[in-house]
């Protein structure tokens, strides 16, 4: 322990000697924030404390670490202060008479000096810039050899653009750019910056047609600028092609760049007009105008234009033009049909040798025919669903092939009713009637009824079993062979008659 020391509250009451040369000759010049940390580290050295930091001085002086440490740099370059130590940071301060005396035993840095106080005239009262915000525009200079004169054209470009509240870290991107690029004039930095200047208006344009009103981000301008100087569209080409995103929900620059890369690949070309946008544009939507007919006329939604439908749509084009490949879709939106099911009646029609549109609409009213009539069955069974090809096919040849009426049909269509798949099971069923020759719903009953009591005492015999045997059999009584809503429908079918 030493032998002398001052009373912790000495400091409180006691004063702390200034040289009046520095109060004459160097405080008129030093901003008041530098001022403060120098006399306050002054005091200090009159009265240490033991736990003192940078961090410390900052909270008492309500200033941040990099500011004074900022204050620190200021001072030494005045010669005034020697930094002894970076970490922790240590500063001696150096007697001003002394440095008077000695005369450029410390250098002064003047051209920090200067480019401070020109970096202070451009922002004035309106932003207070922070040590560190300064020590990062002069590492500019020092540290990617930018001249001073490049910097300051830097920062008056950000405030033209931006305003005196602009992003340090904004800034830092086109100092980077300026350095890769070669820069050493501030004529050769305007015109570098100029072009930055397009990217900025030029990516503004392009918010605005999205109906967003705010500065694009960093990476927005980096696609702005990818477009124009890299894929070669021009401004005008890029605002044409954002008529495009208006098919996603959300128009995006990250949608937009997906179209212009589309664009460049298909055109090939190095420079791309807003006149050359255009015309790809309409040829493009004349190329899918006929899609999109289709889809409208099929209704399904969530089904867009892609590249996947478009080649389904050019497979189909190699069967019909568009006009008959319209037509399917319209015929599939009225059986509730699918996309893929268009090329699939297409390739029905084709196989059935239909060529004409007249043709086609002949054969679809027919089997618009079997459609319903199929649907009338099947609600006679309660199970209503979209007819297959199958089960047109079986209604034709009974109506058709096989010259069934259509009232023999729906009799006969009761003893089917129970079965799991019932269309076959009918199938099976008027082929028997048609080898008996019945022709009519009384003559149904009876075959039936007769069927029905030849199978009360089946005989074994060896051999397979056929499956209409192994249902549970309705019984009628004779006075009543037919159902009770069969009887109905008979009756509507023939005019009331019983």
């Amino acid at each position: 322990m030493a032998l002398f020391g001052f009373d912790e509250q000495y400091a409180m009451f006691d004063v702390t000697p200034v040289a009046n040369q520095f109060l004459l000759e160097y405080m008129p010049m030093a901003r008041g924030d530098y001022v403060k940390v120098y006399l306050y580290g002054l005091m200090q050295c009159h009265h240490p404390q033991a736990d003192a930091s940078v961090e410390q001085l900052g909270r008492e002086l309500n200033m941040s670490g990099e500011d004074v440490l900022a204050a620190y740099r200021y001072w030494e370059r005045k010669g005034l202060v020697r930094r002894v130590s970076d970490n922790p940071p240590s500063f001696r301060y150096i007697s001003v008479s002394r440095q008077s005396l000695l005369g450029g035993a410390e250098a002064a840095d003047d051209a920090y000096e200067f480019f401070a106080e020109a970096v202070y005239g451009l922002f004035g009262n309106d932003r207070r810039l922070h040590g560190k915000e300064l020590s990062q525009c002069y590492e500019w200079v020092e540290q990617m050899g930018l001249p001073q004169e490049v910097v300051l054209t830097l920062l008056r470009h950000m405030i033209t653009q931006k305003g005196k509240k602009f992003s340090m870290a904004a800034a830092e991107k086109l100092a980077v750019e300026l350095c890769e690029a070669g820069v050493r004039t501030p004529e050769d930095a305007e015109l570098v910056l100029g072009r930055e200047k397009r990217v900025l208006e030029g990516s503004r344009a392009v918010l605005r047609e999205f109906s967003l009103f705010r500065d694009p981000t960093q990476a927005e301008m980096a696609l702005y600028r990818k477009w124009t100087a890299e894929w070669g569209f021009t401004p005008e080409a890029v605002i044409a092609a954002c008529a495009d995103t208006t098919n996603g929900k959300q128009p995006s620059f990250k949608y937009l760049d997906s179209i212009l890369k589309s664009k460049k690949e298909e055109m090939g070309l190095s420079a791309i007009s807003a006149r050359q946008v255009t015309r790809a544009q309409k040829q493009r939507n004349d190329a899918e105008a006929p899609l999109r007919a289709l889809l409208r006329a099929l209704n399904l939604p969530g089904v867009t234009v892609n590249p996947s439908t478009l080649a389904e749509y050019a497979s189909m084009r190699e069967l019909y033009n568009d006009d008959i490949i319209l037509l399917a879709g319209q015929e599939c939106a009225k059986q509730g049909c699918q996309f893929a099911d268009v090329l699939q009646m297409l390739k029905a029609w084709k196989k059935k040798n239909l060529e004409t549109a007249e043709q086609i609409r002949a054969y679809m009213s027919q089997v618009g025919l079997y459609v319903d009539f199929v649907k009338e069955l099947k609600a006679l069974w309660g199970k209503p669903s979209r007819s297959s090809a199958a089960d047109r096919a079986l209604a034709q040849k009974w109506l058709e092939g096989w010259g069934l009426s259509r009232e023999l049909v729906i009799a006969c269509a009761a003893y089917a009713a129970g079965a799991d798949k019932p269309m076959p099971y009918l199938d099976k069923l008027l082929e028997r009637m048609r080898e008996q020759g019945v022709t009519t719903p009384d003559q149904a009953a009876a075959a039936q009824r007769a069927w029905q009591e030849s199978q009360a005492t089946p005989v074994q015999k060896p051999g397979k079993t056929v499956r209409e045997q192994q249902y549970t059999q309705r019984e009628y009584e004779d006075t009543d062979e037919m159902p009770e809503w069969m009887r109905k429908r008979w009756e509507e079918m023939n005019g009331g008659a019983k």
